[in-house]
Parts: structure tokens; C-alpha cells; sequence
């Protein structure tokens, strides 16, 4: 059977039965990084779906797999060294992806890259001499087993994602992963810790370094300076791969958040080398855009004696730049609470 227990109260109020569909590569992942994922999102009340050995595997993907897609308000996608090489991973990302593109399913999708840089997913029809592309050598093999029209579909739905989603993002944001040895971090987590989501934040950290990735948490980090005389933040911005900010119901009344929130989104977009995926913790989407429409009136009147006009008007772009991207994800429904 597959892993999948009673739906949570975010997923019910919102008419899905699940709140994340994963999809994986078993070779790479099934036993460490997403049966890790899978258990910090139960541990965080929320309700996934793993495929288990138990589902019968054929030559396309289950009844059963596709109603729980058809069944989950997003689809987290970890695309891997051998994921291109499962054609049953390549189908299953054929109907994640039209469920996301069809106007009334409401589906959306995280993708998450582990282990392999997303640059290798606009490389799958370009020779590279100096890099091996295992998503350009798994389609050349499977064409000589299933055949051009049906790896061409294939191909079609990584190039139709990289078009609505990486390069989307990338265009606007930069995913644009460097080597590693110019990084120190794998991910800089953004963050208020009085909304009661110290677990979460706890049991994100833990997965991520269980599974050799390293967080800079900034409600612990950020005051200090380095030897050049830049703060610690400053220089763990811009040594991130990436940066996940969980928006929650205070994030935007919180200044030092706020500040994050602007250097992280400005680098980003000055940079292009900094991949920003938004959560929604507690808070809808359309919650903190209103929270940033109505900025001014919401900060204590300290601040807005503390804090200049133009200070506010870029923490609202900031807000409102990053809680659009298209790689965002929302783990409750502030209604529920």
C-alpha cells in the first residue's frame, strides 16, 4: 500500500486529500533524503504521499499514482542523478505537469535538485565534451528501447518545464548554480521564530544536515562581522546556493525580517546566482500580498517614525517579488488554525 494516512485539515479545507505528492527517483533518494523529507512534513502535521515497492510497476505509471497527484496541492519533484534514466519518473512528471498547466486543477509544484546542478536540464539536447549530462545520456538510451516519438514527449515536458518554471525563476531570480567550492551553504533559511514554528524550522535544519546539506539559520546567525567588515548575513547571502523564506503570520510586521527578506531578494536579483523558494506557513499567498499592500499601517508606530518612506516601499517589492515566484509552497491554511 502506499504511504499516504488520513488527509490533513490544510488539505481537507482546501479540497485536496493529500498536501504534497513526492516524486523520486528510489535508486537515489527512496531510502535516504526522501523518506527523510516524507517524515519532517508527517512530523510537521502535513499529510504526503510516497509511492511504496508495494504499487505494481508496469511500463507508465498507476491509476492509483495518478489520482493521488490529481489529489494533492503540490507535486515536490526531486530530481536527481538517475531520475531521467526511470521512464516511469519521466511519466509521472509528464502528468504532474499537466496537471499544473491545466487551468482548473490548481496543482503546484516544488522542484528540488539534489545532488545535481538544474543547469543540466536546459543541457539535455547539447553535447558538452567537458561534463557528462546523465539527463542527456538516460533520453539517448531510452530512445533506442521506446523510441523517438515517445522520448520526444519526454523531452517536451522537461523543456515545457524548464520554460514555465526554472527558467522562469532563473530569468527574474537566477537559478544559476555555481560550483560547489564557491559556496559555504546549501541553503539560508529566513525565518520568524515567534510563530510558534520552532519545530518546523528545527526539524527543516536536521533534515537538511542529515542529508549533508548546510543551513545557515539566520534567527541564530547575522549580527556579527566579518574581517572585511561586512556582517555575517551579508556574507552568508551571498555564499548561499540558495534561500528558503517562510513567510508566517508576523514575518512582515518584523523589521529584521523584513531586512532579510530585502537583501536576499536584491542580491537575487542583481546577482543571478541565488535560487529563493517561498514557503507559506500558517498564511495564504494572498494573505501576505495584503499584508504588504497595508505595510505602512501595520508596523508599530516606532517604526514608521524609525524607518524611512523608501525603506518601507522596497520591503513591499520585496514581499510582493518573492511571495510570486512560481517555486512556492504552502505547508497550512492560516484558516484552519
Amino acid at each position: 500500500m502506499a504511504a499516504a494516512p488520513e488527509a490533513s485539515a490544510s488539505a481537507k479545507s482546501s479540497g485536496f486529500k493529500h498536501d504534497a505528492f513526492l516524486s523520486f527517483s528510489g535508486e537515489d533518494t527512496r531510502t535516504t533524503f526522501t523518506t527523510d523529507l516524507f517524515r519532517a512534513l508527517k512530523a510537521a502535521d502535513l499529510k504526503p504521499f510516497m509511492d511504496d515497492d508495494g504499487i505494481k510497476r508496469g511500463n507508465t505509471i498507476t491509476s492509483e499514482l495518478e489520482e493521488a497527484i490529481q489529489n494533492s496541492r503540490v507535486s515536490i519533484i526531486i530530481f536527481s542523478e538517475n531520475f531521467a534514466s526511470s521512464s516511469w519518473c519521466l511519466d509521472e512528471l509528464l502528468y504532474i505537469f499537466d496537471q499544473y498547466r491545466s487551468k482548473t486543477k490548481n496543482h503546484g509544484i516544488l522542484p528540488l535538485f539534489y545532488h545535481v546542478d538544474p543547469s543540466i536540464m536546459w543541457l539535455i539536447d547539447e553535447a558538452d565534451e567537458k561534463r557528462e549530462n546523465p539527463f542527456k545520456k538516460a533520453l539517448d538510451e531510452h530512445e533506442k528501447r521506446f523510441g523517438k516519438e515517445k522520448v520526444d514527449q519526454w523531452r517536451g515536458a522537461l523543456r515545457d518545464f524548464i520554460d514555465d518554471i526554472v527558467k522562469t525563476t532563473g530569468k527574474e531570480f537566477g537559478i544559476f548554480v555555481k560550483e560547489a567550492s564557491e559556496f559555504k551553504y546549501d541553503v539560508l533559511l529566513s525565518y520568524e521564530s515567534t510563530d510558534n514554528h520552532e519545530n518546523f524550522i528545527e526539524l527543516l535544519d536536521g533534515e537538511l544536515r542529515s542529508s549533508k546539506f548546510i543551513p545557515f539559520k539566520t534567527e541564530d546567525n547575522g549580527m556579527d562581522r566579518e574581517e572585511d567588515g561586512t556582517s555575517e548575513l551579508d556574507a552568508a547571502i551571498s555564499r548561499s546556493r540558495s534561500s528558503i523564506i517562510v513567510f508566517s503570520r508576523n514575518y512582515a510586521y518584523s523589521p529584521r525580517c523584513l531586512d532579510q527578506l530585502l537583501k536576499i531578494f536584491e542580491y537575487s536579483s542583481e546577482t543571478k546566482r541565488l535560487v529563493i523558494i517561498p514557503v507559506f506557513y500558517q498564511v495564504s499567498k494572498d494573505q501576505v500580498r495584503m499584508q504588504a499592500e497595508r505595510l505602512d499601517a501595520s508596523l508599530p508606530g516606532i517604526y514608521n517614525k524609525q524607518f524611512k518612506r523608501e525603506n518601507v516601499k522596497r520591503w513591499k517589492e520585496a514581499i510582493k517579488g518573492v511571495a510570486e515566484l512560481p517555486a512556492a509552497v504552502a505547508f497550512s491554511d492560516a484558516a484552519t488554525k
